[in-house]
């Protein structure tokens, strides 16, 4: 297959990846999803004039000429407590004492601050000692939302405000798409689990975790699926297990020309349609893609640095499309280089960088590595800046596109 570029890679996977079902979950599962459909509210809101503050609920003109020279003197009629309801109307003269998000009673359509009064000792008689605006501090029934309104559209993801709004409404069950299932297969004779020591040739399998936690990042549920060795019969067992189990299976290594790399071949006796093997980027050209029905399958680079930055470019876009968010891809802005950059022309490069903003300016600068395998720096680093294939040295100060990485 002919190598392709980065923008077309992109094109490619999205083409081919489809929304996963919907289903219903509580409230409290349901942040960071996305609504498959409107939610309406099925009551007004407020559903009843209710006070905004602590104070008496009077007639207005009762209290249009009211000062601290001479106040306004009413008569409390009830005491109305948040969840009550009240039972004495207010008429002229009268007032009612009356607690936040209480009902306004029948007659009354001002509240006054409580700031703004003096009680008599026993409660029985008001003084007003300030004007109030008749309508002031009254929040009226369905003011905010009527019913039958819808409040939150589909495709709206469920931060914890709207979370808020569903449980206002009474949409204990709101119809979301599901979290697609990422699975992470780490390949290669050489690769340890973490709790064993390497033995001589042998590396820890870091990989696979960095890579199920960018999956959690992504929005999508991660499934490790193990190590597997460079065997051909085992990587067709678990990679059928993974698209029998998963929406998207990633395979870090194994991708490349070496005479052990098999996941290409395994692929596509497996019955993966294979688009592309070879993007045009540094770091991470040999990422290899292909689909198998509805089931993407990314076969990832070994080194770190280059599956993080495919996982971020390639896969995430995919997982947010899979649950129809809006802003498949990392903001990405324009910027300046603090220090000058040199490369080998021939690849479009994203170089792990730590960005900042200063008096409004974008700068970035390179953390620095030693190769693709160099995750100490990368840890550095929250964004990346981008380095055009024909480019062979950056200046300081030079303009660049910086991707940022901003949950990290």
């Amino acid at each position: 297959m002919d190598m392709i570029e980065m923008d077309e890679a992109v094109r490619i996977v999205l083409a081919h990846t489809e929304p996963v079902d919907v289903v219903a979950l509580d409230l409290m599962d349901a942040l960071g999803r996305t609504l498959a459909q409107d939610v309406r509210s099925d009551i007004d809101m407020p559903p009843f004039d209710k006070a905004m503050m602590d104070g008496y609920a009077v007639v207005g003109a009762d209290v249009r000429n009211a000062s601290r020279a001479r106040p306004a003197t009413l008569e409390v009629v009830e005491e109305i407590p948040a969840g009550t309801v009240p039972r004495v109307p207010v008429s002229a003269g009268k007032a009612a004492r009356i607690m936040t998000g209480a009902p306004i009673p029948e007659g009354a359509d001002t509240v006054v601050m409580v700031e703004d009064t003096v009680a008599e000792a026993d409660g029985t008689r008001v003084k007003v000692l300030d004007v109030t605006e008749t309508g002031k501090h009254i929040a009226l029934l369905g003011e905010d939302v009527r019913r039958d309104q819808v409040v939150l559209e589909a495709g709206t993801l469920l931060r914890p405000t709207e979370i808020g709004i569903l449980a206002a409404v009474g949409a204990v069950r709101p119809m979301v798409y599901r979290q697609p299932v990422v699975g992470v297969v780490a390949t290669g004779s050489e690769i340890v689990e973490p709790e064993k020591a390497p033995a001589p040739g042998q590396i820890r399998n870091s990989n696979g975790y960095s890579m199920g936690a960018q999956v959690v990042r992504t929005g999508a549920c991660a499934r490790y699926l193990g190590i597997v060795e460079d065997d051909e019969a085992e990587l067709k067992r678990v990679i059928g297990q993974g698209l029998e189990e998963c929406d998207i299976l990633m395979l870090s290594g194994g991708v490349s020309a070496g005479l052990y790399d098999l996941v290409q071949k395994t692929m596509r006796e497996v019955g993966v349609e294979v688009f592309f093997d070879r993007i045009r980027m540094k770091p991470g050209k040999p990422l290899t893609f292909g689909t198998k029905g509805k089931k993407l399958v990314f076969g990832l680079p070994g080194n770190p640095v280059s599956s993080v930055v495919g996982l971020e470019l390639l896969v995430r876009p995919a997982v947010r499309k899979m649950q129809r968010m809006g802003d498949l891809h990392r903001p990405v802005v324009k910027g300046r280089l603090v220090d000058g950059f040199r490369q080998a022309p021939g690849r479009k490069q994203f170089v792990p960088a730590r960005s900042e903003q200063r008096d409004g300016l974008w700068q970035s600068r390179w953390v620095g590595h030693h190769g693709s395998a160099d995750l100490f720096s990368l840890s550095q680093a929250n964004s990346l800046f981008v380095v055009e294939a024909e480019a062979e040295a950056l200046e300081a100060g030079a303009e660049v596109e910086i991707v940022l990485l901003t949950e990290w």
